[in-house]
């Protein structure tokens, strides 16, 4: 649908209006000196400046999530169901590198064979991003073809302007939840080109090199990839806290009585990730593992779906406890210089 916007005071009067619908909220808050999303039921609760720790997948993409269970009877098994979708919740605040995240999920997840446990959590969100009038020093979104105002997986946006909030209109559930919101939103336009010039200007140079697919490709030895082996610790950091990375097990827990199928997240930097049955692992040490991250991100998915498998968010970046960073290594490994 063509882009409808709104005037509103503030991204806080935006949220107000949206708890006062009755409207389940989901927004970052402080916890232990950090941001993270959670269930809010003020306004005052959230806290509309900076950068969650983690992403905002974890809403649609849980952890851990019961598939299904199951209980031993006399005679056979009994099915238990998975868990329930949660309630319908407004995911409010969303930087537009977490919203452009959500909508390659829904690619990934939404592709044949549709995935019903993901889609069904997904279709109970909507999602109220909020542009980055301040970014952080290691943001990139730039770098992967985004900007701190990009519109990808919102279905509505808050860009914070010098007179108030310009309120795109991104989707028909955005424009669901506009209904709702009465006297809160004024119709009105206004240009955030400035917003955006100002906040790219504030972000560290960075891009990626052309041809950075292909060379990675070409560069897929073992020998580019010693370096990042050498400093990689293989803890998972980088993928549980990226925006894109969706990589998982399915496990079994069970007793005597019954138990339960479970999906739990995982990451190509565990050693245990591709081992097979038989012993043999086609990725059996860090180089390899490390490879298949970064070919993933700016090889792989791109080839396929025209664009990175990353939205700039920089938080494998802040997160790594041995200062990684897969844009240097991945541009060193295509340039040869591994």
């Amino acid at each position: 649908m063509s882009p409808t916007t709104y005037l509103a005071d503030s991204a806080q009067a935006v949220l107000t209006a949206i708890l006062a619908a009755g409207q389940r909220v989901v927004a970052p808050v402080e916890q232990a000196g950090l941001l993270a999303f959670a269930h809010v039921e003020q306004a005052e609760q959230a806290q509309l400046i900076g950068q969650t720790r983690a992403s905002a997948k974890e809403l649609a993409f849980p952890r851990t999530q019961r598939l299904f269970g199951y209980r031993f009877g006399n005679p056979g098994v009994e099915l238990l169901p998975g868990e329930e979708p949660p309630a319908p919740t407004v995911l409010f605040g969303v930087r537009p590198c977490d919203a452009a995240g959500l909508a390659i999920l829904d690619g990934v997840f939404g592709a044949e064979p549709a995935d019903a446990p993901y889609l069904a959590r997904r279709a109970r969100i909507t999602v109220v991003g909020l542009s980055c009038d301040q970014p952080q020093a290691h943001c990139a979104c730039t770098a992967v073809g985004l900007s701190p105002t990009a519109t990808d997986g919102s279905d509505l946006l808050l860009t914070p302007l010098a007179e108030g909030v310009l309120v795109e209109v991104l989707t028909a559930r955005g424009a669901a939840l506009v209904d709702l919101l009465g006297e809160a939103l004024r119709p009105g336009a206004a240009d955030k080109a400035e917003v955006t010039a100002r906040a790219e200007a504030a972000m560290a140079p960075r891009a990626l090199p052309a041809g950075l697919a292909d060379g990675l490709a070409a560069a897929f030895g073992e020998a580019a990839w010693a370096d990042a082996a050498a400093r990689c610790l293989g803890c998972g950091t980088c993928a549980f806290v990226c925006p894109t990375c969706h990589c998982f097990d399915v496990v079994d827990e069970s007793n005597l009585r019954g138990g339960q199928r479970l999906r739990v997240w995982d990451a190509c930097q565990f050693g245990l990730f591709t081992l097979h049955a038989s012993g043999h692992n086609p990725r059996a040490d860090q180089a390899a593992r490390y490879r298949q991250r970064a070919l993933h991100k700016f090889s792989y998915y791109p080839r396929a779906h025209g664009r990175p498998m990353c939205v700039g968010c920089g938080r494998c970046v802040n997160a790594c406890p041995a200062g990684m960073d897969i844009f240097e290594v991945a541009a060193t490994a295509a340039a040869g210089q591994g």
